[in-house]
Formats: structure tokens, sequence, C-alpha cells
């Protein structure tokens, strides 16, 4: 947090940056690589944010995998 100034990193689309001051740190990519450029400030918000688009991104690949195992390959017997 020190190295963020304390603040949000996040940048809207407009690239300007959260006027926020930091509460949490977060890992920029998935995983245990703790070194500071894996890591990044977010104030709550954002940090919730983020971590909700990444728990749907996964729940929907998870169903989007198991969803497949099942798909049939070959027609109905009685659609042909």
């Amino acid at each position: 947090m020190k190295r963020d100034g304390y603040r949000c990193t996040h940048l809207d689309d407009l690239g300007e940056r959260c006027a926020e001051p930091a509460s949490d740190v977060d890992h920029v990519l998935r995983g245990d690589d703790h070194r500071d450029v894996n890591l990044t400030s977010l104030c709550g918000w954002h940090h919730r944010q983020k971590s909700s688009r990444e728990g749907a991104a996964a729940k929907a690949a998870n169903w989007r995998r198991n969803n497949n195992k099942f798909r049939r390959t070959e027609e109905h017997p009685g659609l042909l």
C-alpha cells in the first residue's frame, strides 16, 4: 500500500485513478504469487467488484465444463 500511496489503483474507462483510500491488497493474477509486481492496492468497493467478476467467471467456466460432459454427440433416435 505504501508503494501505491495508500490510494486505490483502479483506473476508470477514461484512465483516471480512483480517489478513495486503499483498504485491501489484491493479486493482479490469481494464485499464490506474492511478489510486489503481482499485488495492487484497492479500495473495498473495487476489490469486491473485481472478486465478484472473477468468481462469476469461474462459476460460468465450471458450469460449461460440467454441462459439456452430458451433451449428446449424436441425434436422438426418435428424431432420425
